[in-house]
């Protein structure tokens, strides 16, 4: 009997074991789907490729290649809102080199995620083919390259460069290579000494630059004396001028061609000259337009210029403006047949500009504003007036900018009755007599009649139109009998 019981018992308890066991299961289920349904998992391509750092490199060795331009692009799985979170930081691609010799390998590649949701499914590669070799120090020159030239009549000498020599570091088979570093200064005219802080470049025999070593250090100071040629000097050239353009135009700029020149001569002569050298006379008496003219250049005895005694002139005119504001009423274009326009306001103010001779020559009639109002049918508009003028002469602005316009029908509508007659334009009526109650009995109402105007008659086909009729009725009194 106790073995029964045991067995019962026994049965019982795994029978509960296994309804709790399977109904955690199906409430985990549950929590998975729901949690599923709220955040979902994603898997996508994350949009930025990533570079790939180098971990556990041997300080005595270096890559080859330059590993700085070597990206992976990732495809990962995440919840959508961890999706939002993703960065670059968040992310690390690297190699580890340790334990790895010079030479030619094939690393696989790794990547580190700071949150445990995300995961990799994917990489557009699992490997990175990389080549070491021994780190390698060399002691180059540096040469300067003077890339243009001082300004004319000024010459440049032997620049110095401070260090003259530096150190090249690098992989062994690309320190090998280079032969000097190189610093290129650009003069740009300078006519005075010239200091730079330059940049080098390292190059091989072919004058090439060889990649992936550095300077130390990376930049030089360079001097490079400028001086004046013996016997030389620059000046600017200045343009004398004379009377006045004609009335209505200004002179806006003179520009001498070369704007300086170098003279050379007899060092005394030279001495006496100013910072600027003068032209012959320009006349701009009444001229309306440029002036153009090759002139002399007034230097002393004994003294040229490099490229010639005489200078291109030009002298830029134009006309004076002026503005004025003109009240004009507008001119209506394209009414159609039966119509009529009205519109307001019936003047605008149009502000004019343009040269001050045409301005004060304008007429009355030399101006004129228009509204287009072609292919229009009855109703209210707003129109853009359009200014119209002589050439050179310029509407600045309107006001106002628009111009209400209301057309109308000059057809005066007619009604017609059921009958086939036609009703007249509305008039007033009035009764020739007005009936009187009598002193007799006590009058009774025996009928009214209806005029033909109080006749039922259908709308008018135009909205904008009403016509009314009016209706007048006799009462007439009868005493009772």
């Amino acid at each position: 009997v106790m073995k029964v019981k045991l067995r019962t018992t026994w049965g019982r308890l795994v029978n509960y074991l296994g309804t709790m066991v399977l109904s955690g299961i199906m409430g985990l289920i549950v929590w998975l789907i729901a949690i599923d349904q709220v955040n979902p998992l994603v898997t996508r391509e994350y949009p930025d490729a990533l570079p790939i750092e180098v971990r556990g490199l041997d300080a005595a060795l270096m890559p080859v290649q330059d590993i700085s331009k070597e990206s992976v692009t990732l495809s990962l799985r995440a919840p959508q809102q961890t999706w939002d979170s993703i960065d670059p930081q968040t992310l690390v691609v690297y190699v580890d080199l340790t334990d790895y010799a010079k030479g030619p390998h094939e690393v696989p590649i790794n990547v580190d995620t700071a949150n445990s949701d995300i995961a990799v499914t994917a990489m557009d590669r699992r490997f990175l083919r990389i080549q070491l070799d021994d780190v390698m120090t060399k002691t180059v020159p540096v040469r300067v390259a003077v890339m243009d030239s001082a300004e004319y009549g000024y010459a440049w000498d032997t620049p110095t460069v401070s260090p003259s020599t530096l150190t090249v570091v690098g992989p062994a088979q690309q320190v090998n290579q280079v032969v000097s570093a190189e610093a290129p200064v650009y003069l740009r005219g300078a006519t005075a000494q010239v200091e730079r802080l330059q940049t080098v470049s390292l190059l091989n025999r072919s004058n090439q630059t060889v990649a992936n070593v550095r300077a130390e250090p990376a930049a030089v100071d360079i001097s490079i004396p400028v001086e004046r040629w013996p016997g030389r000097r620059s000046v600017a050239v200045r343009v004398k001028l004379t009377g006045q353009p004609a009335f209505g135009y200004r002179l806006v700029r003179v520009t001498p061609d070369p704007s300086t020149v170098v003279l050379y001569g007899d060092a005394a002569a030279l001495d006496q000259v100013p910072g600027s050298v003068e032209t012959e006379s320009l006349s701009l008496e009444g001229a309306t337009g440029n002036v153009q003219a090759r002139l002399q250049l007034l230097l002393p005895e004994g003294v040229n210029a490099s490229e010639g005694n005489s200078v291109a002139v030009n002298a830029e005119i134009v006309p004076i403006e002026d503005s004025r504001t003109v009240t004009l009423r507008p001119i209506v274009r394209g009414l159609g047949e039966n119509l009529k326009a009205d519109f307001s306001p019936e003047t605008v103010d149009v502000i004019m500009s343009g040269p001050l001779t045409l301005m004060n020559s304008l007429g009355p009639d030399d101006i004129y504003a228009s509204l287009d109002i072609n292919g229009l049918q009855a109703g209210n508009y707003v129109i853009e007036p359009n200014v119209i003028g002589p050439e050179n002469i310029r509407a600045e602005g309107i006001l106002p900018e628009t111009v209400e316009v209301v057309i109308t029908s000059l057809v005066t509508p007619t009604l017609s009755t059921p009958g086939g007659g036609t009703i007249p334009p509305p008039s007033t009526v009035t009764p020739d007599t007005v009936p009187t109650a009598s002193s007799g009995p006590t009058p009774t109402a025996t009928s009214a009649v209806a005029s033909p105007a109080e006749t039922e008659v259908p709308p008018l086909s135009t909205p904008r139109r009403t016509a009314t009729a009016s209706a007048t009725s006799e009462a007439t009194a009868t005493p009772t009998p």
